[in-house]
């Protein structure tokens, strides 16, 4: 748990929203959202625990968290799903707790209402296919089961643009165009991450052996997906993933 705590690293946006809640006399508000996220993220932190994914950094954003971790692209899909729902899983049960205090009167009808009040704000927002948020990795996830690993990044970022024009819709004060700015700069370079990562996931797959069930037939290094095994067909010859990544490779 110290090692854990010694990776916490609160962004300053979050810390100048946090400095206009003390300094306006809303010091409930900020112990309320900030609990949550908290709580949030240690749902996440217990899956990565449980799968023995090295956690590099937390980041503590006004809307949530982001864990940076040290960990393979190539990665099981569901293991990854689990991880990216758990911190839903956590914030709810937590909250459930705050409601059987609030019914035994154990806590006022003013901190559950607060407490409500962020719960569904935060799990919502969360829930948007906006990078780095939840709802952003569910999809990818999602989508990457049944497309290709580079069609099923370029599709959510795509998405994730979409949603921040949407959101520019939206009443703009000052904490919310702070927010705007984080999603838009993130998103940017995650777009321009997308080689990096894909190549990265290409080398992972000749530098180890990942044992999927499913096999499909494709012509093109750019139609691999995350969860299957690939042959490659160029004209009428057939080729296994690992002779054909080899060759690739080599030729370089």
């Amino acid at each position: 748990m110290k090692s854990i705590l010694t990776k916490i690293e609160f962004h300053y946006t979050y810390i100048i929203i946090a400095l206009g809640f003390v300094l306006t006399g809303y010091f409930y508000n900020l112990l309320a959202f900030t609990t949550i996220i908290l709580v949030h993220e240690l749902g996440h932190i217990f899956m990565f625990f449980m799968y023995k994914v090295e956690i590099k950094k937390i980041i503590i954003y006004p809307y949530g968290g982001n864990i940076k971790i040290s960990s393979k692209v190539n990665r099981d899909i569901n293991e990854d799903l689990l991880i990216a729902i758990m911190g839903i899983v956590f914030q709810t049960f937590f909250y459930s707790i705050i409601v059987i205090l609030f019914k035994s009167n154990i806590i006022s009808n003013y901190i559950y209402n607060l407490y409500t009040m962020y719960h569904y704000s935060i799990l919502i927002f969360n829930l948007l296919p906006l990078y780095p948020l939840d709802g952003f990795k569910i999809l990818n996830l999602l989508l990457s089961k049944i497309l290709p690993f580079k069609l099923s990044l370029y599709i959510t970022i795509s998405i994730s643009f979409i949603c921040i024009i949407l959101l520019l819709f939206f009443k703009l004060n000052y904490s919310y165009i702070m927010i705007i700015s984080l999603f838009i700069n993130n998103t940017y370079i995650y777009f321009k991450n997308v080689k990096y990562i894909y190549n990265k996931f290409i080398l992972e797959r000749y530098l180890y052996e990942f044992n999927y069930k499913k096999k499909v037939i494709i012509n093109n290094i750019n139609k691999m997906y995350k969860n299957k095994k690939h042959i490659f067909k160029l004209g009428k010859t057939l080729y296994s993933e690992k002779s054909y990544l080899n060759k690739r490779m080599l030729k370089k």
